[in-house]
């Protein structure tokens, strides 16, 4: 079973996700696969991985999240990688600690991610769940 459930959602001239895990570590990690999944392209194998570690300080959650992920987007243009495997190691409400591994895809990505965006942001903390919801301009 996979630690965390992404769902596609459609928006005009935009693309979204929403993201359930067990832990705000997962979350952001899963928020990050998801992202470069829309881009409908496989990383290649064959290819030598890209490693980055990555710190982001924002002022609450929501932010942090979308922080998060354009700077994996920032990565992505500046190296090529899709940066699909990342594992947060340290995560608060408003910091983020992680290392991030990719690979370059063998074709150009069929869909592409001009900004992260604040449009129905949401992250939520359950008792047994965390959620986030999070928008991409395309």
């Amino acid at each position: 079973m996979h630690p965390c459930r992404i769902e596609e959602l459609g928006h005009t001239a935009e693309i979204g996700l929403r993201i359930s895990a067990n832990t705000p570590e997962t979350l952001f990690a899963c928020a990050a696969r998801g992202m470069f999944e829309l881009l409908r392209v496989s990383p290649d194998p064959a290819q030598p991985q890209v490693c980055r570690a990555v710190t982001v300080d924002s002022m609450d959650v929501e932010s942090l999240l979308v922080d998060w992920l354009s700077e994996l987007l920032y990565l992505h243009e500046t190296t090529g990688a899709l940066f699909t495997e990342c594992e947060v190691v340290r995560c608060t409400p408003t910091h983020l600690e992680a290392e991030a591994r990719g690979r370059r895809p063998t074709e150009p990505p069929a869909i592409h991610i001009k900004a992260v965006t604040y449009h129905q942001l949401a992250v939520t903390a359950g008792a047994e769940e965390w959620t986030a919801q999070v928008y991409f301009d395309i």
